[in-house]
Order: C-alpha cells, then sequence, then structure tokens
C-alpha cells in the first residue's frame, strides 16, 4: 500500500483545524494534535494521526464532549479524582497528569484518577509531561474490555496503555507499551492491508492461537504479555482507574470506533514523582550510572548496540523531523474527504 510522507509544518495546522471546526477550543485542538503528531513522530502510528477521523466522529455524533468542563471532584493533599465531562482523552489526561505533577511539587508525589473520559493515545505523552520537569512519571488508562481473562473466553479485560519515565542526567528511560502482546488498533491495520499476524499475538474465539486478524477481531483476545502475569497487571489497571474514579469499569466502558453517539467513559491514572525532592539532584546522575552500567555489556547475538525504552522512539523522532510523517493513501484519502465536507484547505 502506497504511503507519502508529510512535514510536520504541513500536517499540523491541517488536525488542529478539522479539531476546531469539530467545536473544540484552539487551546485543546493543539493538545490533541501535539498528542497525534509526537506518536508518529516516534513511530507509534497505531496512535496517531490515523486515529483522527474516529475522534472527529465521535465529537461530531456526540459520543465525545468537544468543550468539557473539567473539575476535581475531591483533593485529598496528594491524590486527588477528577471528572472528565466525556472529553478528549489527550485534553483530560493532560489536565491529569499536569495536576499530578503540581501535586508532586507539593508533596514528593502526585496521584490523580480521572473518570468520565475517552482514548488516552500513546500513554507517553504524559509520562513525558512529568520528564519535562524532571520528575519520574507514570500513566495507564482502562478501555473496551478486549482480552480474555486468564483461563477464560469471556472479553473481562481492556488492553490498556501502560507507561513508565524516570528522568536521568542524559538517557531519559521512557518505557510504553501496552499490557497485550500488541495494540488491537496494528490488528485492524494488518487486517485492513490483508496481512497475517504473527503467532503469539492473539487468540480466535475459542481460545486458539491464530495468525488470522480476523479470527483475532470476531470475538477472539490479543494474547497478555507475560501469561497470567500480564493478565494479572491488567486487573489491577481496572482498580486503579475505572474502580477507584468512581466511573464505568468492565463492560460499562463503550468502543472507541463503534458507537460513535455514546461516550466511552474511559478513565485514566496519572501520577508524579519528583525524585530529585526525594533524594536530591544526584538522583539523575545515579541513574544515568545504573543504564551505562546496563549497556556496558558483550553484547548478544544479532545486537549491535544496547538501548533502553524510549531510545529507539526518539531516534525515529530524529528522522521523522526530518523525512516527515509516513500515511497510507487510504488515510490520505478520509482526511481529503474529511476537509472537503469542512471546508478546510486540504494540504493533500
Amino acid at each position: 500500500m502506497k504511503v507519502i510522507n508529510y512535514p510536520v509544518e504541513v500536517l499540523r495546522p491541517f488536525i488542529e483545524e478539522l479539531f476546531s471546526a469539530a467545536g473544540v477550543s484552539k487551546k485543546d485542538s493543539f493538545i490533541v494534535t501535539d498528542a497525534f503528531i509526537e506518536a508518529n513522530l516516534r513511530g507509534v502510528d497505531t496512535h496517531g494521526l490515523r486515529l483522527a477521523p474516529a475522534y472527529i466522529k465521535r465529537l461530531e455524533n456526540g459520543g465525545v464532549n468537544p468543550q468539557p468542563q473539567i473539575k476535581i471532584i475531591s483533593d485529598s493533599g496528594a491524590a486527588v479524582r477528577i471528572d472528565g465531562d466525556d472529553g478528549l482523552g489527550q485534553i483530560v489526561g493532560s489536565f491529569a497528569m499536569k495536576t499530578a505533577v503540581k501535586k508532586a511539587k507539593e508533596h514528593g508525589v502526585g496521584f490523580a484518577t480521572a473518570g468520565q473520559t475517552s482514548h488516552i493515545g500513546a500513554a507517553s505523552y504524559y509520562t513525558r509531561l512529568a520528564l519535562e520537569k524532571n520528575m519520574a512519571g507514570f500513566a495507564t488508562s482502562n478501555n473496551l474490555p478486549s482480552l480474555f481473562v486468564w483461563g477464560g473466553l469471556k472479553r473481562a479485560l481492556s488492553n490498556p496503555p501502560f507507561s513508565i519515565s524516570f528522568p536521568t542526567k542524559k538517557t531519559p528511560f521512557v518505557l510504553d507499551i501496552c499490557l497485550g502482546t500488541v495494540a488491537w488498533n496494528k490488528i485492524y491495520m494488518m487486517l485492513n492491508e490483508g496481512k497475517s499476524i504473527p503467532p503469539g499475538w492473539a487468540w480466535d474465539a475459542k481460545g486458539r492461537v491464530t495468525t488470522d486478524p480476523k479470527a483475532a477481531s470476531d470475538g477472539g483476545s490479543v494474547i497478555p504479555i507475560g501469561g497470567h502475569k500480564g493478565s494479572s497487571l491488567t486487573v489491577a489497571v481496572e482498580f486503579f482507574t475505572g474502580v477507584l474514579s468512581g466511573s464505568k469499569f468492565g463492560p460499562q466502558v463503550k468502543a472507541l470506533l463503534t458507537n460513535e453517539s455514546e461516550p466511552e467513559e474511559s478513565s485514566c491514572l496519572m501520577m508524579a514523582f519528583d525524585v530529585t525532592r526525594i533524594l536530591g539532584p544526584d538522583i539523575l546522575e545515579r541513574a544515568e550510572e545504573f543504564i551505562s552500567w546496563c549497556k556496558d555489556s558483550p553484547l548478544a547475538e544479532g545486537f549491535n548496540e544496547i538501548l533502553m525504552p524510549g531510545e529507539p522512539e526518539e531516534k525515529i523522532r530524529s528522522e521523522r523531523l526530518k523525512s516527515g510523517i509516513p500515511l497510507l493513501e487510504q488515510d490520505i484519502k478520509v482526511f481529503k474527504g474529511l476537509a472537503q465536507k469542512k471546508k478546510i484547505a486540504s494540504p493533500f
């Protein structure tokens, strides 16, 4: 399938204008566009601009509130609970992490759980907000149940994003994964491209390992990382998001890509740790020393360097800032249609 690269400076104003035309404020349009573009720049295309049309459709049909009145509904010092008013996940998530950072400045640690929100995209977008303040961060979210509970055939668990960041002197650690072996969007992309998926990614509806993306999509499940261990972590995420936020959990959480008029009502958890306050400025050197020790290792066969989580993404980002963000021809066609519908000048 044909892919065309576009510079960031061409894509950013166009996507911002699309969201503004859907009723989102200028400030919030910048945030959601920035989250998409940063995902693409780092090679996380499943959570990048290709999702923008689905978001626009939900905004148009009432599934997302374009002008949410986000508010803190309980504050117990270092911990807060937030009502996202069914706003865009990137807006609620950013508000939650910035609130956690503010609390961490006061107490050393900040904890913000937010309900009544929607798909937050790539979780590292939020943990990097903590890094900007020389803080460690943690971000996760629940979503529509799409994973079998371990030992069962019911989609009881979500496939949550899971990000941890830690500041260092020069090589920040940024883990950004989902607790399933792969994000569902990768399976959907391969289904659309007519490709098979690798063994070990998914089960079919009867719990058998499958390489057919359609069999996985039709009532199957992504396989959790580490088997029962990843499944257990996913249960824990639900406790700290849907359950603790006082919002929806399990089957009460709705889908992103279907039922556009129905709010997802997912939840997220954002945490920030002021590590220099806890130990002092030496923590950055100590963290860098540990990374150096890890990298000072004989290389295994097939490897030419040792990279920490976040480093491969930064390399891709440097390349794509020069070469542009790759978009599939079918996605470009959708954007052209949206531009025509909204009467916006198209860069394509």
